[in-house]
C-alpha cells in the first residue's frame, strides 16, 4: 500500500497555532511603534468627517521597504471609514497596488469597479473612466479616499500624470462637493515639475509622511506580538526573537524580519522540534535574502521570470559585475526552450528589462567608452546571482507542477 504522506503530515505536531498572522497581507489590530503617524493621518484627514465635502486631501506617505506604510494605511483608512459609517457618511477607501494596476486606465476601472462590479473592461478612456467614477459619488453621495500603492514604481514607468489627473478633477469642482481625497505610497516618490502645476506640486511636497526604518527595539515588539498570535505558547525562545530582531535591524525592515521568524518556525515543524530555537533563525537567514520579496516575484509574469533566470545565470557564468543585453538574449532563447515558451523579440526583451529595473530588482547603464558600440549593461546590486537562480528556478519549478 502506497504511503499516505498528507495524513502523515497532518498527523504531525506544530509550533504554529495560525500563520495566517505572519502573511505579509496580515495587519494587526495594534502597530507598534507607528502611533505617531497614524495621529498625524487622523490630524490630516478628519475633515473629511468633520465637514465632509468641503475640501480633497492629497497625500504621500514615503519610506523604505518593511517600515509599516502600507499597514499603517490600510489601518487608518479602516478606522476613518468606521468613523464615518458612525455618522452615516458614505465614505469609501480602496487599496490600488500599482504593480499589479499599471496604468491609469487600470487604477480607474478598479476604482469604478468598487461601485459597478460589472463595468466592461473595454470601451472608454482613463478620462472617461474617472468621470463616470464622480457622477456615480455625486449621484449616491459618496466620498472615496483612494490609496496608490508604490505609487513610486508607478510614476517612474508611466509618469506623474495620473497625480495631476486626479488633482485637476477635484480642482475644476470648486463649487461642487469634494468627493476623492488620495494617499500615495512608495520609496521616493518622484514629483515631477513638468508634468505637476506649482500648486498641486507644493500641496503634495507640503503633505508627505517620512516612515523611519524601525529599530531594533521596535522590530523585537512587532516580533513578540506576532508570536504571540501565530505560535503555540512557549514554543518561540526569547533569544531566538532576539536573534532576529539582531539580523533584520540592519535594514529596519518588519517584513523581512516576520518572514524570518516564519521561516524559523517551518524548520521547527520540519525536524518535528518543540521549540523554535536560535540556530533555526540562523539558518533561515542563510535561506533568505531580503531583496527576494513575495509581493514582489508575484506580480512578474512567466516571461519576466524567465528573463530574470537568464539574467542571473549569465551573471553567475560570466562571474562580472554586468552582462550585455546581447549576453543576455542569448541566455534567454536558451532558457525559453528550457520551460517550452516562445522567446520574444528585442524590443519586448528590452520593455521587460526596463520593467525589472523600475522593480528595483536589476541594475541598468549604458555601456563606457572601452566597449565598441553602445550597448545595455545589466547587473544586480542587491542579491547574488547564484541565490536569484535558485529561488526564481524555484518559482518556475512549482509552476510547472
Amino acid at each position: 500500500m502506497a504511503h499516505d504522506y498528507i495524513e502523515d503530515e497532518l498527523s504531525r505536531g506544530s509550533v504554529f497555532k495560525s500563520e495566517q498572522f505572519l502573511s505579509i497581507d496580515y495587519v494587526p489590530e495594534n502597530l507598534p511603534h507607528r502611533q505617531a503617524e497614524l495621529r498625524t493621518l487622523a490630524q490630516n484627514f478628519k475633515t473629511l468627517i468633520t465637514t465632509p465635502g468641503r475640501t480633497s486631501h492629497k497625500f504621500i506617505i514615503e519610506g523604505p521597504v518593511g517600515s509599516g506604510k502600507t499597514a499603517v494605511a490600510k489601518r487608518f483608512t479602516e478606522q476613518l471609514v468606521q468613523a464615518a459609517d458612525r455618522r452615516s457618511i458614505r465614505l469609501h477607501n480602496i487599496h490600488i497596488n500599482c504593480r499589479i494596476n499599471k496604468t491609469a486606465y487600470l487604477v480607474f476601472l478598479r476604482a469604478l469597479r468598487e461601485f459597478k462590479p460589472k463595468f466592461p473592461r473595454r470601451g472608454h478612456s482613463p478620462e472617461e473612466l474617472l468621470q463616470m467614477l464622480v457622477e456615480i459619488l455625486d449621484e449616491e453621495d459618496r466620498y472615496l479616499l483612494l490609496i496608490l500603492d508604490e505609487l513610486d514604481y508607478f510614476i517612474r514607468q508611466r509618469g506623474s500624470d495620473i497625480l495631476y489627473d486626479l488633482t485637476r478633477l477635484t480642482d475644476d469642482r470648486l463649487n461642487a462637493r469634494q468627493r476623492v481625497s488620495i494617499i500615495g505610497i512608495g520609496r521616493k516618490i518622484p514629483l515631477d515639475e513638468t508634468s505637476l502645476d506649482s500648486s498641486t506640486l507644493s500641496t503634495l511636497q507640503r503633505n508627505i509622511l517620512r516612515f523611519s526604518k524601525y529599530d531594533r527595539n521596535a522590530l523585537y515588539d512587532i516580533l513578540l506580538n506576532r508570536v504571540e498570535m501565530a505560535f503555540e505558547e512557549n514554543v518561540v525562545m526569547e533569544e531566538t526573537i532576539q536573534v532576529i530582531s539582531d539580523i533584520a535591524s540592519e535594514r529596519g525592515d518588519a517584513r523581512y524580519a516576520i518572514e524570518l521568524l516564519w521561516r524559523s518556525g517551518k524548520q521547527a515543524d520540519s525536524t518535528q522540534a518543540q521549540n523554535v530555537v536560535p540556530d533555526y533563525a540562523r539558518q533561515a537567514k542563510a535561506d533568505t535574502h531580503p531583496e527576494l520579496r513575495k509581493e514582489v516575484f508575484s506580480t512578474l509574469s512567466q516571461m519576466h521570470r524567465i528573463l530574470l533566470l537568464a539574467i542571473a545565470r549569465q551573471l553567475k557564468e560570466t562571474r562580472g559585475a554586468y552582462v550585455t543585453m546581447g549576453e543576455v538574449e542569448e541566455m534567454y532563447r536558451s532558457s525559453c526552450e528550457e520551460y517550452n515558451e516562445e522567446p520574444r523579440a528585442h524590443t519586448q526583451i528590452w520593455e521587460w528589462v526596463q520593467d525589472l529595473t523600475s522593480h528595483g530588482i536589476i541594475d541598468t547603464k549604458r555601456s563606457g567608452s572601452g566597449q565598441r558600440g553602445q550597448t545595455t549593461l545589466i547587473g544586480l546590486s542587491d542579491v547574488p546571482a547564484e541565490m536569484l537562480e535558485q529561488f526564481i528556478t524555484s518559482l518556475l519549478d512549482s509552476q510547472e507542477m
